[in-house]
């Protein structure tokens, strides 16, 4: 979907810049170097050493506080091109900090390692499907952002798949969805999303980009098939489990497909640069079960809205 709003975004950010603007070149010639162009070149100066400081706490520093404050300022004082690589970077860490946890994991079980790897596999070529569809899209300046967040969101289905597994066997808490998730409500909601798809090709893109549109949706296929292939595998893992292993492994494979379908029902817009109104519509992570089996899309809470801008959807 693309959003009016999320261009004028686009364009406000374009026109403001990236930070201060540097000194003007008049200031240059001869005898011009005056008391105000050197402030203002320190000004830039400064501004520039900072950024460079906070960079360097936000790629070296140990310490989860300062590279979280880091960020933050950096968001403040970059432009698209430093989002890019601020959430590039993010993304690099989470996939490092996921694999690591899955190879304590797989470690922690040597008679089901090879059969954990052979899954693994299949959500390889899921993730490199989803990788795929986003570069397919056209999100402008606001690209590598998205591109991001879908893989981000791919590797989130991935933790989930086996992250409550490692917490129980370091004797922590956890939580699984009350609600059995069922492959047939992932398949109408890739069906749902496949066909919010090709209606924004046709109301936004002109008949001599109707290629890209049957490309891209043979390119969502192909994802909706490697996911299935996925999940099938993890039941032929399931049958090879021991009894107590197998109720936690196939609490792990419903958390994942609920994850997949709170994916699917927010159509992937709540990922780079949008607009206020899509973010009040857009369902919570902290929704309750009801609440996504009841949301209908995106798409539809968003159009109901935008007839009534007082409305907005109820997620408890």
């Amino acid at each position: 979907m693309k959003s009016l709003c999320v261009a004028i975004i686009l364009v406000v950010i374009t026109l403001a810049g990236c930070a201060p603007k540097q000194p003007n070149k008049d200031a240059n010639k001869p005898g011009g170097d005056t008391v105000a162009h050197q402030k203002a070149k320190e000004t830039w100066d400064d501004f520039q050493r900072r950024k460079d400081s906070l960079w360097t706490v936000f790629n070296e520093s140990t310490d989860e506080a300062e590279v979280d404050k880091a960020r933050v300022m950096l968001y403040d004082m970059g432009c698209n091109a430093d989002w890019g690589m601020i959430v590039s970077t993010d993304y690099e860490r989470l996939k490092a900090c996921v694999e690591k946890e899955y190879l304590q994991f797989i470690s922690a079980h040597p008679e089901q390692e090879a059969l954990f790897r052979e899954e693994k596999e299949r959500w390889e070529n899921y993730h490199e499907a989803v990788l795929a569809v986003a570069e397919l899209e056209d999100h402008g300046s606001s690209g590598a952002l998205y591109i991001t967040g879908v893989l981000e969101q791919s590797v989130d289905l991935w933790l989930a798949s086996f992250h409550n597994m490692w917490l129980i066997e370091q004797n922590q808490d956890i939580s699984f969805p009350k609600t059995v998730f069922t492959s047939r409500m992932i398949n109408d909601a890739y069906a749902a999303y496949i066909q919010q798809e090709d209606n924004d090709w046709c109301n936004f893109f002109s008949d001599n980009e109707k290629d890209g549109m049957e490309e891209h949706h043979k390119a969502i296929e192909k994802e909706w098939q490697l996911w299935n292939e996925w999940m099938t595998f993890r039941k032929t893992v399931s049958k090879s489990l021991p009894k107590d292993m197998r109720k936690i492994y196939d609490g792990c494979t419903n958390l994942t497909m609920r994850t997949k379908l709170h994916q699917l029902k927010n159509q992937n817009e709540g990922l780079g640069l949008m607009s206020d109104d899509v973010s009040n519509c857009l369902l919570p992570d902290s929704c309750s079960d009801k609440a996504l089996l009841e949301y209908p899309g995106l798409n539809v809470v968003l159009e109901k809205h935008c007839a009534d801008l007082k409305w907005y959807p109820e997620f408890d």
